[in-house]
C-alpha cells in the first residue's frame, strides 16, 4: 500500500526524516512524547534506542508504514478499552434486584425439582441404571432410544452418575454428553444443575464446555455438556488416535470458455458433417453475445444459409418460439444456449451438440452475507442431458470440450439448490438468530408466531417484544416502515432541506427509527385538524401521505394478527393497555435491539482532518458508512459507542441503512448471550464475546440472572400468550420486566455525563500521524 506521513516540509518520504538521515524530529514539534505505552513497539525498536513513538532507524519504505499501522491498532485497541462504558447501579437497586432474584429464583427451583418426577423417564430410573451398568461392564457402545422430551439428555446421565456414586463408586465416573449447539450445551447444563441444587462448574457435578467458554464441573464423579467440535479435539489428541492427513490436488477451475475453439469446431462441422442443427451449451449471458458477435463476423455465417438463435431466459419469448421452428433446406440453425435447453425445451431437430462443460449456479457466501454466481464445472447428471439433446429424430453427435480426467471427477449430480442458496425467508436465518426452531430442528412457540406474521422474522420479533413490553403503537410504526419504506421523499433540489426537516422530526433521538415514529405521530396529529392541516404538515417535511396512510394500515394488519393470537386484547395499535411504555423512549430503543441484534455497529472518534466525525465499524466488515440519508450521518455527539441498524448494502462503500444509538443495558438484556470475564486486570461484561463493557464482578453477576429471567420469563409469555397486566405490581413476572425497564430507563447514564468516550480517545498517546490511501485504515 501506498502512505503518506504528515511531516515538515524539509521531511522525505521512505522514512529518512531530515535530509541528514537524522530522527531527532520526526515527531511534530520535534518533543518527545514519553515512554511508549506498547512493548511490542519497544521491541522492534531495537533495545529501546532513540525517541519513543518513532520506527527503528533500520526500517525504510513499506516498513515503516507496517511498523505506523501496528503501532496505530495497538493504540486504538487501548483506547477502546478505555472508552469502555461502565454498568452500574445504585445501592438500592442493587439490593431490590437481589432480593427480587432469590424469591422468583426460588419458587422456579422448587417447581422444577417437583416437576422432574413427571418425566417418563424417571419411572424406570432403576431399570435404566441396571441397563448402563451391563452395558459399560460387557459391551463397548450402547444405545436409549426414547420420545422427545423423555429425559435422555437431563435424566439419563443422572441415572448413571447416582448410580455409582449410590455403590461408592463415584470417583469413578464421568459422563460427558455431546450436544450439537453451544447454546444447547449451556441451557441443558443449566438446567440439570439447578435440578441437582447446584451452580453450573465451579467444581460442582454439572458443566458445560464450549468453544472460548467453558464452567467446568469437578474432574471425577461429574457430568459435562458439550458441544461435538469439543469431542473431536479430544479425540484429535488421544494418544491412541491415528493421525489422518488429507491431501488435496487443486485442479483448474477457470471459468473461461474458449470460444475460438467452439467456432473452429462450428465452422468443422459446417464444412464436414451432414446437415442438421448445432446446440452449443455456454455457461451464462457473456458467452452467449461474445459467440454470437464472433459468428456474426464471420462472413460464411452472414449468409442466409444460417439461421443464430441466442436462448436465454432473459430472451424474449419470440426467440423460443423460433427456435422450435425448422429452417427451410439448405439452411442449418445454431441454437446458442444456457442449461435451459437442457431439459426445459427439446429442439427436434438438432443432430450435432457442442458441451462447453461449464455452468453458472448460484451460491452463497457465509463469509461475506453475499449471493455468487459462478461458472462451474458440470455434473454427469448434466453431461448425460446435454448429450441426450442431439439425435432425437436421427443419429446424432455431441462434443464435450473437456478431456477423460476431467470427465472422471466430475460429481454424479449438482450439488441441490437447498444446500447451496440462502434461506433466510424460510428457516436458517430465524434460528440462527431468534430461536424459532428448537435443538432437535422443530418450530418454537416463538417461530409458530413468526411464520404467522406477514414480515421477514426480524421485524416479526421486534413486533413481538414490542407487545410484551406494553409499547405496541411506536414499534408498529418502526415494523410497518421497515417492511414497507419510510414516509420521506427527497425533492431535486432541495437534499438540504429535507435533511435539516428530518433532523427536525428526530428530536436528538439519534435514531431513524424514532425519527419515523416521530413525523407518523405528527402526521396523524395533523389529520385531526382537517385534510389541509394533513397537506400542509407532508409538505413541509417531505412526506408522503400515501406512504403514511399505507403504513397506518400495515399496522392495525400486524394488530390483529397479535390480537389474533392472543398476545393484546385489541386490534387497534392505539390501545392504551398496549400502550403502557409508549412514552419511554430508551425502552423502545431496547425493543429495536431485540429485534435488530445482532446487526450492531461500534463507533469511534475520528482523528481525520478530511472526514471529521466518528467511524463506524462491524464485526464482520470493518469500516463501514452510515447512509447519508440517515440522521446520524453527520453526528458527532454520540451519547454511547454502539448503533443497531436494519440494513447492510455495499454500493460505492458498505452503507448502514436505518440505525438507531443504543445503551449498554439494551444490548445486555436483548441481545446476545452474556458472558463475565477478565481484560488483563479489568472486570468486564461482554455482549457475544465482542460487546465489551466494565462492570464490578457483582453486578456483572447481577445483570446476568436478571438477563436470564427475563428470557425465562419472554419464553413463557411467548408459549402461553396473554396481555401484561401492568398495574398488577405484586405478580413476579411483572415486577422482573419492570425492574429492567427502570434499569434501562433510570440507571444508565450517557457518557457525556460522566466520561466522554471521545476524551478516552484524545487521552490516548498519539505519536506522527501516518495517511493511508486504504479505506479501512483505523488512524486516518
Amino acid at each position: 500500500f501506498s502512505y503518506t506521513v504528515s511531516s515538515p516540509p524539509t521531511r522525505r518520504r521512505g522514512g529518512r526524516g531530515h535530509r541528514d538521515g537524522s530522527r531527532e524530529r520526526w515527531d511534530r514539534g520535534g518533543s518527545s512524547r514519553g515512554h511508549s505505552r506498547y512493548p511490542d513497539c519497544d521491541t522492534d525498536r531495537g533495545g529501546g534506542s532513540g525517541p519513543r513513538d518513532r520506527p527503528p532507524p533500520h526500517l525504510k519504505g513499506r516498513e515503516i508504514g507496517l511498523w505506523y499501522a501496528r503501532h496505530g491498532a495497538m493504540r486504538n485497541k487501548q483506547a477502546d478499552r478505555r472508552s469502555r462504558a461502565v454498568v452500574q447501579m445504585d445501592e438500592s437497586t442493587e439490593q431490590h434486584i437481589t432480593k427480587l432474584l432469590s424469591t422468583v429464583q426460588k419458587d422456579k427451583s422448587d417447581s422444577e425439582r417437583g416437576s422432574r418426577g413427571a418425566r417418563p423417564s424417571t419411572s424406570g430410573r432403576e431399570q435404566t441404571a441396571a441397563n448402563s451398568r451391563f452395558s459399560f461392564e460387557n459391551l463397548p457402545a450402547r444405545g436409549t432410544i426414547g420420545e422427545t422430551g423423555c429425559g435422555k439428555t437431563t435424566q439419563v446421565t443422572q441415572f448413571i452418575l447416582d448410580d455409582h456414586i449410590e455403590r461408592d463408586v463415584g470417583s469413578t465416573c464421568r459422563v460427558v454428553c455431546t450436544q450439537p449447539r453451544r447454546i444447547s450445551a449451556i441451557s441443558v447444563a443449566e438446567r440439570v444443575a439447578a435440578e441437582r441444587a447446584e451452580s453450573v462448574g465451579n467444581g460442582n457435578s454439572c458443566g458445560y464446555q464450549i468453544r472460548l467458554q467453558s464452567r467446568l464441573p469437578r474432574r471425577q464423579g461429574s457430568i459435562l455438556y458439550c458441544t461435538t467440535g469439543i469431542i473431536l479435539q479430544w479425540l484429535r489428541s488421544d494418544q491412541y488416535s491415528t493421525k489422518t492427513i488429507e491431501a488435496m490436488e487443486t485442479l483448474d477451475s477457470d471459468d473461461k470458455i474458449d470460444l475460438d475453439l467452439i467456432l473452429a469446431l462450428i465452422r468443422y462441422i459446417v464444412l464436414n458433417e451432414e446437415e442438421g442443427a448445432i446446440l452449443v451449451f455456454l455457461p451464462g449471458w457473456d458467452n452467449i453475445s461474445t459467440l454470437n458477435d464472433l459468428l456474426m463476423a464471420q462472413q460464411m455465417f452472414r449468409s442466409d444459409r444460417f439461421v443464430i438463435i441466442p436462448l436465454h431466459s432473459l430472451m424474449p419469448t419470440v426467440n423460443q418460439i423460433q427456435v422450435f421452428k425448422k429452417p427451410p433446406p439448405g439452411v442449418r440453425k445454431i441454437v446458442i444456449a444456457t442449461n435451459i435447453a437442457e431439459t426445459s425445451i427439446t429442439i427436434d431437430d438438432v443432430v450435432f451438440v457442442i458441451d462447453g462443460g461449464k455452468i453458472k449456479e448460484t451460491h452463497f457466501d457465509t463469509n461475506n452475507n453475499i449471493s455468487t454466481m459462478a461458472a462451474e464445472w458440470v455434473s454427469l447428471a448434466n453431461a448425460k442431458q446435454r448429450k441426450g439433446r442431439a439425435g432425437r429424430v436421427r443419429p446424432g453427435k455431441c462434443y464435450h470440450l473437456y478431456n477423460g480426467l476431467r470427465a472422471s471427477l466430475l460429481d454424479a449430480y449438482q450439488l441441490p439448490e437447498i444446500m447451496r442458496t440462502p434461506l433466510e425467508e424460510l428457516c436458517l436465518q430465524i434460528k440462527v438468530t431468534c430461536n424459532a426452531l428448537d435443538h432437535e430442528e422443530n418450530l418454537t412457540a416463538l417461530g409458530i408466531h413468526l411464520a404467522r406474521l406477514p414480515v421477514e422474522p426480524h421485524i416479526g420479533k421486534l413486533i413481538l417484544f414490542g407487545a410484551l413490553l406494553g409499547c405496541l403503537d411506536p414499534v408498529l410504526t418502526i415494523a410497518a416502515a421497515l417492511s414497507f419504506k419510510d414516509p420521506f421523499f427527497i425533492p431535486l433540489g432541495k437534499e438540504k432541506l429535507a435533511d435539516m426537516k428530518r433532523k427536525v422530526l428526530s428530536r436528538n433521538s439519534k435514531s431513524d427509527h424514532l425519527t419515523i415514529v416521530n413525523a407518523f405521530q405528527g402526521w396523524e396529529d395533523a389529520k385531526v385538524h382537517g385534510a389541509r392541516c394533513e397537506r400542509e404538515y407532508c409538505w413541509d417535511y417531505f412526506l408522503s401521505a400515501n406512504t403514511l396512510q399505507m403504513l397506518h394500515n400495515m399496522k392495525g394488519q400486524f394488530a390483529e394478527h397479535l390480537m389474533n393470537a392472543g398476545f393484546v386484547s385489541s386490534k387497534n395499535p392505539k390501545d392504551p393497555k398496549s400502550n403502557f411504555n409508549s412514552c419511554n423512549e430508551k425502552l423502545i430503543k431496547a425493543v429495536i435491539v431485540a429485534g435488530l441484534y445482532p446487526k450492531v455497529a461500534m463507533i469511534r472518534p475520528s482523528h481525520s482532518k478530511k472526514r471529521p466525525g466518528v467511524k463506524v465499524y462491524t464485526q464482520a466488515d470493518g469500516k463501514v458508512c452510515i447512509h447519508p440519508k440517515s440522521v446520524n450521518a453527520e453526528e458527532t455527539n454520540f451519547n454511547y459507542k454502539w448503533l443497531v441498524y436494519h440494513l447492510k448494502m455495499r454500493t460505492s462503500s458498505i452503507f448502514l441503512y436505518d440505525c438507531t444509538e443504543v445503551s449498554p443495558f439494551s444490548l445486555l438484556f436483548f441481545g446476545g448471550d452474556v458472558t463475565i470475564q477478565m481484560d488483563g486486570n479489568e472486570e468486564t461484561i461482554a455482549v457475544d464475546q465482542w460487546i465489551v463493557f466494565r462492570s464490578p464482578a457483582r453486578i456483572a453477576h447481577l445483570v446476568q440472572r436478571l438477563k436470564k429471567e427475563l428470557d425465562f420469563l419472554l419464553q413463557e409469555k411467548i408459549c402461553n400468550p396473554a396481555p401484561v397486566d401492568w398495574l398488577n405490581r405484586q405478580s413476579k413476572d411483572c415486577a422482573v420486566i419492570t425492574a429492567i425497564i427502570d434499569l434501562i430507563t433510570t440507571q444508565e447514564k450517557p457518557l457525556r455525563d460522566n466520561q466522554s468516550f471521545h476524551r478516552h480517545w484524545e487521552s490516548a498517546e498519539k505519536g506522527p500521524r501516518l495517511h493511508f490511501d486504504d479505506d479501512d485504515d483505523d488512524d486516518d
